[in-house]
């Protein structure tokens, strides 16, 4: 399969389904109650509202909630709206009046809606389990036919990804596996992200032999591998770990596998090191960030004291744009050089900024990051020294298509929240392969490449915008090499700026587009990390345990549901 020109980049509905039941008016309401017709697509409804600049690049993906029954306002136990349905694939009827007699069709209307809405298509939220409800299409057949079916019902309709995520098979890489399988025969067009679940932190402060083993091992035969969830306030370093140890540890992908690293919301990580986004944040309109609902993004306290994300939605359509630009790429293309410096952030979790309450009973956390991460390029320098709390995180890559891209991230610090660091940074990034995207706060910034410059004119541009100016007469041009002041990155990052809070992020363009140097991307060597074999026979091993266990639960709740019938 061809990775797609334009990466399978979603917003995701699940954090707008946390915090719509504080800001709805209506009492009793549960997350997932909030997939429904009138939350969906009524006047203010999540299809309606969210990201209009960007949503002609972004699929609409429906979480967790999109295929179960209502809860009627809490007023049934979850063992008759919820638990049954979990995974059945089949649009209620009492929260999406009228779409259709059968699945498929009903599928088919919600795509066909999404999409007349100008978003590029819908994606589907999918639990790997056997539903058991009573009137659950398949609820006898075993997991592979219990799959095809579905995956017939979404060629009919035209669904565009799925997002697989917890349930009884999730352990499991042979089914899994075997989905992936059946997607290329039945659906090839489809694309299917996978994910291990995990805790929101890496538990050892950095990413772990065992979560590595799962996560390469899952990513080699997926499509994307979503690095799954982490916590607001620590979520850069937790992801900058997770996504450096796939990088240095590439496995062998199997063929027709994408090999896609999905690092959520973190947007401009995967602006900087051609990632796939899974957009979390969305548009609160004129309501306050402390608003209610905020364990996702830090709380009720003062948001800038972590990022005030749903306030930087400039940050989506800048790395939306930038990504039609420089897409997201596979696993298995170029190597990656990662610094042996290490960042360390900490925080102290208040009750309300994390779902695990057992983070708020300790003093702090703690989370480590490789300072300085390269994909298919060399890597940057940090060229000035500062404090060790005053180095940022910096982040590069080559796009196989020419296009260079680097970021500086803020930091995490209990006494200061979420900071941001102006280093100077000199990249020699080897050839002037094509328009270089630039993101976040630098002091300066030292481009150098291979051919001469001189005579070059040079453009720069807000990626928010798209427009170009001639700033040659503003930059320092000496032979291989153009450095950019602070003030200059920053007016050009923030050209076409709003009243947002987003960090900026820029285009820039040295010399004409014909001259630009045309590279080759080697094929990534797969390298196997420490303790390999022996971690991988590990989760083996849990997975047959829970694979046992849950099949024990499915044939109970299956003779409970035909008793009960």
């Amino acid at each position: 399969m061809q990775i797609p020109a334009s990466p399978p980049n979603y917003y995701c509905t699940w954090r707008y389904m946390e915090w719509k039941p504080h800001h709805c008016g209506e009492e009793g309401l549960t997350v997932r109650d909030i997939m429904c017709e009138k939350f969906l697509f009524g006047e203010d409804g999540i299809a309606v509202t969210q990201h209009p600049e960007s949503r002609n690049k972004l699929y609409l993906l429906l979480d967790d909630g999109w295929d179960v029954k209502s809860s009627m306002r809490g007023a049934l136990d979850e063992e008759e709206w919820f638990k049954p349905y979990l995974g059945c694939c089949q649009i209620s009827e009492e929260k999406f009046p009228d779409y259709g007699d059968t699945p498929e069709e009903r599928l088919k209307t919600m795509a066909d809606k999404i999409k007349a809405l100008g978003w590029r298509g819908l994606g589907i939220w999918i639990s790997p389990t056997i539903s058991y409800g009573r009137d659950v299409i398949g609820r006898e057949l075993d997991f592979m036919d219990f799959w095809k079916l579905r995956l017939e019902w979404s060629k009919y309709a035209g669904v565009a990804y799925w997002k697989v995520d917890w349930g009884s098979f999730d352990i499991s890489d042979r089914h899994k596996k075997q989905l992936m399988l059946e997607k290329s025969k039945i659906y090839p067009e489809l694309v299917i992200e996978n994910a291990f679940v995990r805790p929101p932190i890496n538990q050892k402060g950095e990413e772990s032999a065992f979560s590595l083993a799962a996560h390469r091992y899952r990513l080699s035969y997926s499509d994307v591998l979503r690095i799954y969830d982490t916590t607001f306030p620590m979520s850069l370093p937790t992801t900058l770990s997770r996504v450096a140890a796939l990088l240095v540890y590439p496995p062998a992908m199997e063929p027709g596998a994408l090999g896609l690293i999905n690092a959520e919301d973190e947007l401009y990580v995967c602006a900087a090191l051609g990632l796939t986004m899974g957009i979390m944040r969305y548009d609160m309109g004129s309501v306050e960030l402390a608003g209610g609902g905020n364990e996702s993004y830090g709380g009720t306290g003062p948001f800038p004291a972590t990022r005030p994300a749903r306030k930087q939605l400039d940050e989506v359509i800048r790395a939306a744009n930038w990504q039609e630009v420089a897409p997201a790429f596979s696993i298995g293309l170029g190597n990656s050089i990662i610094s042996t410096q290490r960042n360390s952030d900490r925080w102290k979790f208040t009750r309300d900024q994390t779902w695990n309450q057992s983070y708020c009973d300790k003093e702090f956390l703690e989370q480590r990051a490789p300072r300085i991460i390269a994909r298919n390029a060399p890597l940057p320098v940090i060229t000035s020294k500062y404090d060790e709390a005053e180095y940022p995180y910096i982040a590069a890559s080559r796009n196989p298509n020419g296009a260079l891209s680097i970021a500086s991230f803020g930091r995490v610090a209990i006494d200061r929240g979420y900071y941001t660091c102006a280093a100077d940074v000199l990249w020699d990034a080897g050839a002037l392969s094509g328009p270089v995207g630039i993101f976040g706060v630098f002091n300066s910034l030292e481009l150098r490449f291979n051919q001469d410059l001189s005579g070059k004119r040079v453009y720069a541009g807000d990626l928010l915008d798209g427009v170009l100016y001639d700033i040659t007469d503003e930059v320092s041009v000496s032979k291989n090499s153009i450095l950019l002041s602070k003030a200059l990155i920053e007016k050009y990052s923030f050209a076409a700026k709003s009243e947002d809070f987003s960090e900026g992020g820029m285009l820039l363009q040295v010399g004409e587009k014909p001259e630009f140097v045309q590279i080759d991307t080697s094929q990534a060597k797969p390298v196997k990390p420490p303790r390999y074999r022996l971690t991988k026979l590990s989760l083996a091993i849990t997975a047959r345990v829970h694979l046992a266990n849950n099949q024990r639960t499915r044939g109970k709740n299956l003779k409970k549901y035909d008793e009960e019938g």
